[in-house]
C-alpha cells in the first residue's frame, strides 16, 4: 500500500491524468470526510486500519488530502469490496451516512467530476497559501510603516504645505520599485519639471516629507511596503497630497481600490508621455505655479 499525504492534490492531479491516457477503465473511490466533524488523525488511522483487510489491499494508492478527504486508486477493488469497506469503517467510526459521502468514479467515463474534483481542493489549498502569504505582508507593511512614520522628522512634516507653497519650480516624484519605470518617467519629464524619486516604500514615506512634492506617482506593488498602505500613510501626515497610483494591474478591483482610499487617479503600465503630462498638469499645486509665473 502506497499512502500519499504530502502535496496530495498535486500528486492526484498527475497521478489520475496519467491513468486517464493509460488506463482510462480504471476506478477510483472518493470519500467526501470534509464534510464530517471526524479528527484528521482518528480518521486516517481507522481508515488504513480497515483497509489493510481488504484483498489487494497491498496495491492501493491512498491520497490523504489536506481537507481530510480519501481518494483510492487500486486494481481488483470491486464496488462490493468498496461498499463493505464503506460499511465497516462507518461502524467503525460511528457514523451512519459514510454511504452518502462516497463515490465511485471510472477515470475516463467520469473525466470531468474528477478533474472538477482535483481542480477544486488545488485552489482552494492555492487560495488559502495566497491568503496567508498576503496577511503576513499586510502585517510586515504595518510594522514598516510604523516604525518609518516614528522615525520622520516632525518639523519636516510640519512645513510640507509652506515648503511646496514656496517653491517656485513645480516637483514630481516617482516612487516604484521598477528602475525601468522609475527612469522612463524622469526622461519624459525632467525637462520641465524637478523631480524626486523612491524604489520602495519606505524612502516614498521619507523622499515625500524630504521633498513635499506637487504630485507623486506611486506603484502598488513595491515590497515593503506596499503603494496602497504608503497612500494611506501619507494622507494622515499630508491631507492635501495629490497622488495618481501606478500600476502593471489594470483590473477593475485595482482602479476602484486606488480611488475609494484618495487617490486623484490610476495610471496603468506601460503609460505615454501623454498620459504623464496630462495627470502632472491636473495637480492645482503645478497649477497654481503655472498660474503665479503667467
Amino acid at each position: 500500500m502506497i499512502v500519499i499525504a504530502s502535496k496530495t492534490e498535486l500528486k492526484l492531479r498527475d497521478d489520475l491524468r496519467n491513468l486517464a491516457r493509460t488506463k482510462p477503465n480504471q476506478r477510483c473511490f472518493y470519500l467526501a470526510f470534509s464534510k464530517t466533524d471526524i479528527a484528521r488523525e482518528t480518521l486516517f488511522e481507522t481508515f488504513l486500519r480497515i483497509l489493510e483487510d481488504i484483498p489487494n489491499s497491498y496495491m492501493a494508492r491512498v491520497y490523504l488530502c489536506q481537507d481530510r478527504d480519501i481518494v483510492i486508486v487500486m486494481e481488483g477493488f470491486m464496488q462490493r469490496h468498496f461498499e463493505n469497506f464503506v460499511a465497516k469503517l462507518g461502524a467503525d467510526l460511528k457514523t451512519d451516512n459514510l454511504g452518502a459521502l462516497s463515490d465511485i468514479y471510472e477515470i475516463g467515463l467520469h473525466w470531468q467530476q474528477i478533474e472538477a474534483l482535483y481542480t477544486a481542493k488545488i485552489n482552494a489549498i492555492q487560495n488559502a497559501e495566497a491568503l496567508k502569504q498576503e496577511q503576513y505582508r499586510k502585517k510586515r507593511a504595518e510594522e514598516n510603516t510604523l516604525h518609518t512614520l516614528q522615525n520622520l522628522d516632525a518639523k519636516r512634516i510640519e512645513t510640507i504645505e509652506t515648503r511646496r507653497i514656496n517653491r517656485a519650480r513645480p516637483l514630481v516624484m516617482i516612487a516604484d520599485d521598477d528602475q525601468l519605470s522609475r527612469t522612463l518617467a524622469g526622461n519624459v519629464l525632467r525637462a520641465d519639471y524637478d523631480m524626486a524619486f523612491a524604489k520602495n516604500g519606505t524612502e516614498a514615506l521619507q523622499e515625500y516629507v524630504a521633498s513635499a512634492p506637487d504630485i507623486l506617482f506611486l506603484d502598488i506593488g513595491m515590497p515593503d511596503i506596499g503603494g496602497h498602505e504608503v497612500l494611506e500613510a501619507l494622507f494622515q501626515i499630508d491631507p492635501d497630497a495629490y497622488i495618481i497610483m501606478f500600476s502593471g494591474r489594470k483590473d477593475k478591483t485595482t482602479i476602484m481600490k486606488s480611488l475609494t482610499m484618495g487617490a486623484q487617479g490610476f495610471l496603468g503600465k506601460p503609460f505615454t508621455r501623454e498620459q504623464l503630462y496630462s495627470h502632472v498638469g491636473n495637480s492645482p499645486f503645478v497649477q497654481n505655479k503655472r498660474h503665479q509665473v503667467a
